[in-house]
């Protein structure tokens, strides 16, 4: 089992899970997500070929395996046609979606659900409200994503919290790619609400992009199927484990996709596009290599980097002084 850094492991409370505990990575990608900011060029977001995906987090210790795509199913639904006879994957899917009059734009994973239920989804996900309305009506279990990773202060940071209490009843307190200190925000600000409010899942997830952070972060919880895991999860019988990649390594994984994207449009011979398309993707593909040689992808990261830990550390020191965070002198 990954050793845990810096004490971020979710403390034990009530609701504890009783043992033994099945392991799963609730927060992983693969080849299916496309990076919508550059389409052109066929950008992914993640290069991760499903087939992989799930032999490694196998091999890692997960006793189940999901893809977390962007807005799409495709890539587990394909992967279950390949494999209609695993009984340890299940779909899911990471939706973006917005408050209506602030523009916050939230990350919600959403697990066990069909084709006919992700194309409502991808219909009501432009509002927030309307999305959550759907999911419940749907009985379908959710989680809020890195919680404060878009916050930019449109409205107060309490009302934000408070909103998204109401919103949401599992919420990822562990996330492999963020920042040490925004997990550490997330998760005391999400144990005091349950002391306070009972029901709340607190549950991890590498965010895996390429392969090696796959199952370095994920969530545990009772269950001998897949069924049951989720439902251990939805009574907040769980907890997260595992480590962030830190700086450096999510640095090198942004870096190692870019070669990925650059060996794809580059291999002429790929019969899953036609002439024109490999042409388009390779023109605009080239485009952007003094971008990238100028190092922007590096400047553009560390400055976020150091934004989402300066928040952090800020939304940390107002929360705590209100009394709705937990110290970690405790």
């Amino acid at each position: 089992m990954p050793e845990h850094t810096r004490g971020t492991r979710s403390h034990a409370s009530a609701g504890t899970p009783a043992l033994p505990l099945s392991r799963a990575d609730l927060h992983v990608h693969t080849n299916a997500s496309i990076f919508k900011y550059c389409k052109a060029a066929n950008s992914h977001d993640s290069y991760n070929d499903p087939e992989e995906v799930y032999r490694l987090a196998k091999a890692r210790g997960m006793d189940f395996v999901t893809f977390s795509d962007h807005d799409t199913v495709e890539g587990c639904l394909r992967f279950q046609d390949r494999h209609p006879d695993l009984a340890d994957f299940f779909v899911s899917v990471e939706v973006e979606t917005w408050f209506p009059k602030t523009g916050h734009r939230i990350h919600v994973n959403v697990f066990d659900l069909d084709r006919h239920q992700h194309a409502v989804i991808d219909r009501k996900r432009r509002n927030i409200f309307d999305l959550v309305e759907y999911l419940r009506a749907e009985d379908l279990l959710f989680s809020a994503n890195h919680l404060f990773q878009s916050y930019r202060m449109r409205q107060a940071p309490e009302v934000f919290f408070e909103t998204m209490l109401s919103l949401f009843d599992v919420f990822e307190v562990k996330n492999g790619s963020m920042a040490y200190q925004h997990n550490a925000l997330v998760e005391d600000l999400m144990v005091v609400a349950k002391e306070k409010r009972g029901h709340l899942a607190l549950v991890g997830g590498s965010d895996a992009h390429t392969y090696p952070p796959i199952a370095s972060v994920f969530t545990m919880a009772p269950g001998k199927t897949w069924k049951e895991f989720l439902a251990s999860i939805r009574r907040g019988e769980c907890l997260s484990w595992g480590s962030e990649m830190g700086f450096t390594k999510v640095l090198g994984d942004v870096y190692r996709s870019i070669g990925k994207h650059y060996r794809q449009v580059t291999d002429l011979k790929n019969p899953e596009y036609t002439r024109r398309e490999k042409a388009q993707h390779l023109f605009f593909s080239l485009m952007s290599v003094p971008i990238f040689a100028a190092g922007v992808p590096a400047a553009v990261f560390s400055l976020n980097y150091a934004k989402q830990v300066a928040l952090s550390r800020n939304l940390t020191r107002r929360f705590r002084k209100k009394g709705l965070s937990r110290s970690r002198e405790e």
